[in-house]
């Protein structure tokens, strides 16, 4: 980090890079079969490299409390789970277009909300995120699967025979009488069997992606999600957008969950679900999506500041070894890598 940078204010809003670091953080804490395998200097490291480290990890434990403490009312009746369990703030957010579309931070700065409201928000994200399982589970008689990786990839066959390949640091949970209903967090690659008589739905961040039978690749991250068809054809919809949009062979849809906004275009069938033989391949990608991908996909952790989220990168990067391959990007975009091991940050020259 330069040596001159002005240390960050106890009041300034955290970056969402960093919130989803200290979540990770604290999940893994929390969960006994991943505290075990935690890397606890690799995490000793990240909570001294920045002072806001610890702040975002004390702020995600309070919103942990929060749902915590609204959980057995969900549990016995999941429909609250799309209820507003918490007091608006006295300024509403307009849902006009022109709001959504504005910067993260503009939108966490708005309204003079702060904290509290910035915390029951991220609780409110959490209570939804732990209702889905049981939720879905009441489409079918038997409950939900939960499939879940570290490190590794792992190969999960449905009933029917299709098979999906669940990423590294990747979430999968199906549910349904004929696991017709999947919820992804992370990345996968799917390979579904056609059958005229069950219609997939997968949700993976902000949207549903409905298929019949083919085959195609989904990365839902914090900041964007992306399908890619290599067969078949599948729909693809989201709130924000209009209607339905359908991809075929070749294409592919990118959605900014902070935008949101959706674009379509054209994927090179070799470049999609390369990521299982050790290959990231972008053509014009954020760098705040490409640091992600490398958090899953290398175990490599990397804070990219505001000022470098929206730079834009093409190319292949080679993640055999994750500080290498983060090395190759810094070198390519012309940039600076700051911290250490653990907490590696991205820095202009």
């Amino acid at each position: 980090m330069n040596q001159d940078t002005e240390p960050p204010q106890a009041d300034e809003p955290l970056p969402d890079a960093i919130l989803s670091q200290a979540a990770r953080w604290h999940l893994a804490s929390e969960d006994d079969a991943m505290a075990s395998a935690m890397d606890w200097d690799g995490f000793t490291r990240w909570l001294e490299a920045d002072p806001r480290h610890r702040r975002a990890l004390d702020e995600i434990a309070l919103a942990d409390r929060l749902v915590a403490e609204h959980r057995a009312s969900l549990w016995s009746s999941p429909e609250a789970a799309f209820e507003t369990p918490f007091e608006a703030p006295s300024e509403a957010v307009p849902a006009a277009p022109q709001d959504v579309s504005r910067p993260a931070e503009q939108r966490r700065r708005a309204g003079g909300r702060g904290w509290r409201w910035g915390g029951l928000a991220i609780a409110a994200s959490l209570v939804a995120v732990l209702a889905v399982p049981r939720f879905m589970g009441q489409f079918g008689a038997d409950p939900a699967e939960v499939y879940a990786t570290d490190a590794a990839s792992r190969q999960v066959t449905l009933a029917d025979g299709s098979t999906v390949l669940l990423a590294p640091r990747s979430r999968l949970t199906v549910a349904g009488r004929g696991q017709e209903h999947i919820a992804l967090s992370g990345g996968a690659l799917f390979d579904i069997r056609h059958d005229p008589g069950r219609r997939l739905e997968i949700t993976a961040g902000d949207l549903a992606i409905s298929d019949i039978g083919t085959r195609f690749d989904v990365q839902a991250g914090d900041d964007a999600v992306r399908v890619a068809v290599v067969e078949g054809k599948v729909d693809v919809r989201a709130e924000a957008m209009d209607g339905p949009l359908q991809l075929s062979a070749g294409s592919g849809l990118a959605y900014d969950r902070g935008a949101r906004t959706a674009v379509v275009g054209p994927v090179h069938s070799g470049d999609v679900g390369s990521w299982k033989d050790g290959r990231l391949t972008y053509d014009n990608a954020p760098l705040a999506l490409v640091a992600g991908d490398l958090h899953r996909y290398a175990g490599v952790m990397v804070d990219v500041p505001p000022a470098l989220r929206e730079r834009r990168f093409s190319g292949t990067l080679i993640v055999d070894s994750g500080d290498a391959a983060l090395r190759d990007l810094v070198q390519l975009m012309g940039l600076r890598l700051g911290g250490h091991a653990g907490a590696w940050r991205l820095e202009q020259p």
